[in-house]
């Protein structure tokens, strides 16, 4: 399998910053979760959007794989009474790591891709102009 963009377009056109091990692992990810939202359009599609998308996405794969696991994020509230410390997390309440980097992925996918069409499910009768049926 092949990515949608190649490390040349990421590093001269998009400015990315990953080396190229790294980018060779993430484009693949971003390549398979456009194709899953996309229903499989995307490999027909040749506009620039497509490639800005999943380097942007490959980005993201990158940032939550250098996550450090002792990072907590930022101080919501400290207590001086006793030691106690609640943080702040960009994940909604019992949302997991995976599910909120899913979250931010299709978000990325969603501005670069929803003008293309290419995010569209639904289903059409293939004759809109003769039948004029056309949500089944």
């Amino acid at each position: 399998m092949q990515g949608y963009a190649d490390y040349t377009f990421y590093v001269d056109t998009y400015h990315g910053s990953m080396d190229e091990a790294d980018f060779s692992r993430h484009i693949l990810s971003a390549t398979q979760y456009i194709r899953y939202v996309t229903a499989g359009k995307s490999d027909a599609y040749a506009g620039d959007e497509l490639k800005y998308a999943s380097c942007e996405a490959a980005d993201m794969y990158y940032v939550a794989s250098q996550a450090d696991s002792g990072d907590r994020g930022r101080v919501k509230s400290e207590n001086n009474d006793g030691y106690s410390v609640s943080y702040a997390s960009e994940g909604k309440e019992g949302e997991t790591d995976e599910e909120l980097i899913s979250r931010k992925i299709y978000g990325i996918v969603r501005r670069w891709l929803l003008p293309t069409g290419l995010m569209y499910r639904k289903v059409r009768c293939g004759c809109d102009y003769e039948c004029r049926h056309h949500d089944l």
